[in-house]
């Protein structure tokens, strides 16, 4: 009789235990649902911001004809993610980290969102740092145009002085003495410029414009004002041909940098970061089914 007593006692406790523990885990439930509210309204702001930007239709604006109106548009889309997304992201992220469940079940759900969380903040780094590099990358383009359209101004202005240079005298020799120093310094120009059309690497590239490209074009601006030069048009075509050779300097400065903008930009497939951009919004579904089936579990 007493073995059973003691058996009917243990049933007892047990029942008890689990009852204790299962209104635990309900009233767990119950707050860190309360607590989640908070939680959740500095989500939606964050959503509301992502949704102004327009990623719905970005890759109109990421097309390779770049207007005005685009180059405005990308701007303000970089800025929105750095002064409104990221410090918004920040409050979300505080918010998130607070939240601590007392048992183990409601935590175990809560880690399902911290885990969808990340994905949510690498998205954002993501996008961020895409469009700073995309953005950069138009800049770099235009400089490019612009040391380029200097090239030609200057090259124009070059030939004119040589027009102008009487083809007797004391003229024609200075003349002759510079033009040669110019075809032999545009030839070996023209023989160094090919290795950047080689299957060389970016770096390997980057590397040779640094090191072989660069301090050639800086030496013959050094060869050029070495020469002795007295006659005003040949000074003049001298000076201009000065010009042309610190425009290829800045030209082969940026095109070094535009390499190393272009190859981050091929290892982020913008495509997949804007697919990601539907799933973000659908990413916490596992997060609620998981609360909906522990909530079920503890009625």
């Amino acid at each position: 009789m007493n073995k059973i007593n003691i058996f009917i006692y243990l049933i007892m406790s047990i029942s008890i235990i689990l009852a204790a523990c299962g209104n635990k885990v309900t009233s767990d439930i119950k707050n860190y649902k309360a607590e989640m509210q908070d939680v959740q309204s500095e989500e939606k702001k964050l959503v509301h911001e992502l949704d102004k930007l327009g990623l719905d239709k970005a890759d109109q604006l990421l097309g390779s004809e770049v207007t005005e109106e685009k180059k405005k548009k990308l701007k303000l889309i970089e800025a929105s993610i750095h002064n409104k997304i990221k410090p918004q992201l920040k409050v979300y992220e505080q918010k998130v980290k607070a939240i601590n469940p007392e048992t183990s079940e409601v935590k175990d759900v809560h880690n399902i969102y911290k885990r969808n969380l990340i994905k949510k903040k690498q998205f954002i780094l993501d996008l961020e740092n895409y469009m700073q590099l995309f953005n950069q990358s138009i800049q770099s383009n235009e400089k490019i145009l612009q040391y380029t359209q200097v090239f030609e101004k200057n090259k124009n202005l070059s030939e004119q002085y040589a027009n102008q240079i009487s083809a007797k005298g004391k003229d024609a020799k200075e003349y002759e003495l510079l033009a040669d120093i110019i075809n032999d310094n545009s030839e070996q120009l023209k023989n160094k410029v090919e290795y950047l059309s080689t299957d060389a690497t970016v770096k390997q590239k980057q590397q040779y414009i640094e090191n072989k490209l660069l301090p050639f074009l800086k030496s013959n601006v050094d060869k050029l004002n070495q020469t002795q030069i007295s006659s005003k048009h040949v000074l003049g075509m001298r000076k201009a041909t000065i010009e042309i050779y610190y425009s290829l300097i800045n030209y082969y400065r940026e095109r070094k940098l535009a390499m190393n903008i272009e190859t981050k930009l091929q290892n982020m497939p913008i495509q997949d970061i804007l697919k990601n951009t539907k799933y973000i919004k659908s990413i916490d579904d596992e997060y609620y089914e998981a609360l909906r089936k522990l909530e079920e579990k503890n009625k």
